[in-house]
């Protein structure tokens, strides 16, 4: 993990960033897009007092074939290419809500969702990472 330095640019795809409750941000260095990718970060940046936020770019060509759930936060995911229906789970109802380039979904603390994919998107991602849940579709 390095401080962000100004006048630097990030490539969100490779190295995300974690936005810690104090407001500082450092890059997550050697991160990998995968399980233990996301454990490790969560076991070294986060705590239950700051679960904080890891931002990232991650590209979905295909619908999701999971349900997932934040307990730790709101997640904000920012639409920048492509289309997508998110769907989430709210008082026993699926809620699908259309996104495409320059808008966002927020999925609320402990809201399961997923998405269905319009047109292979892209989207940057603001997820508060402990407590995640996983559940098939």
């Amino acid at each position: 993990m390095s401080n962000v330095q100004p006048g630097s640019g990030i490539a969100l795809d490779k190295v995300p960033v974690h936005f810690a409750a104090t407001g500082r941000a450092s890059t997550i260095d050697g991160f990998t897009f995968d399980p233990s990718g996301f454990e490790a970060y969560i076991a070294a940046n986060t705590s239950s007092s700051d679960p904080g936020r890891l931002t990232f770019v991650e590209h979905s060509a295909e619908s999701w074939g999971m349900w997932e759930c934040h307990r730790a936060g709101d997640e904000l995911v920012i639409v920048i290419a492509g289309a997508a229906i998110f769907i989430q789970e709210i008082g026993g109802a699926e809620v699908r809500t259309r996104v495409t380039p320059g808008q966002a979904v927020l999925n609320p603390s402990g809201t399961w969702h997923t998405a269905d994919v319009e047109v292979p998107f892209t989207a940057v991602y603001l997820t508060p990472c402990p407590g995640t849940e996983h559940r098939p579709r």
